[in-house]
């Protein structure tokens, strides 16, 4: 796990913050559940191509310039292995993309009691993350995980504000 701790990090704190701010501006625009889930799932899927073929592409352009500048006599203590960066920043972008989705997809509750489901559950997932990143890199846990949530929120409140004042300027009803 050490080894991939950047990807795990980047991937769900990415996919969790970036799918909670833009469903925070959907509700706030007041669409309804069923267009919130699709656009959701669109937007993790489109993500996750995305920040795989990132790190893909970054981890082998690293690996590149490391043994284009490295004396071939000294040993590196960083492994290279864009395919599974990429893999890794996958799968952790879509569980952090699905986590403020997941409310959306309960039919007997509104958007606006989803999404403060969506809040709290993405809250404390990437509390854990951070914590986890803690524990890992031998930090202090509360502080990370708070500096994880507390990012995270103003990203989120972020994206609802944007949302009302779109909703409001453009008269969106869906």
């Amino acid at each position: 796990m050490a080894g991939a701790i950047r990807e795990i990090v980047f991937g769900a704190e990415d996919g969790a913050v970036q799918n909670t701010a833009l469903i925070g501006g959907m509700v706030g625009a007041g669409l309804t559940n069923r267009v919130i889930v699709i656009v959701g799932l669109i937007n993790a899927i489109a993500g996750v191509l995305s920040m795989s073929m990132g790190t893909y592409l970054s981890s082998k352009a690293e690996r590149d310039t490391h043994l284009a500048t490295t004396d071939a006599t000294v040993s590196s203590t960083r492994t290279f292995s864009p395919g599974r960066d990429a893999a890794v920043m996958a799968v952790a972008y879509a569980g952090g993309a699905l986590v403020p989705i997941t409310p959306f997809t309960m039919g007997f509750i509104s958007p606006s009691q989803a999404i403060r489901v969506a809040m709290v559950a993405t809250g404390l997932t990437l509390f854990a993350l951070g914590v986890g990143k803690a524990i890992v890199s031998r930090q202090k846990l509360l502080g990370s995980g708070l500096e994880m949530l507390l990012l995270a929120a103003a990203a989120g409140i972020s994206g609802y504000a944007l949302g009302v004042a779109a909703g409001a300027m453009f008269g969106v009803d869906v």
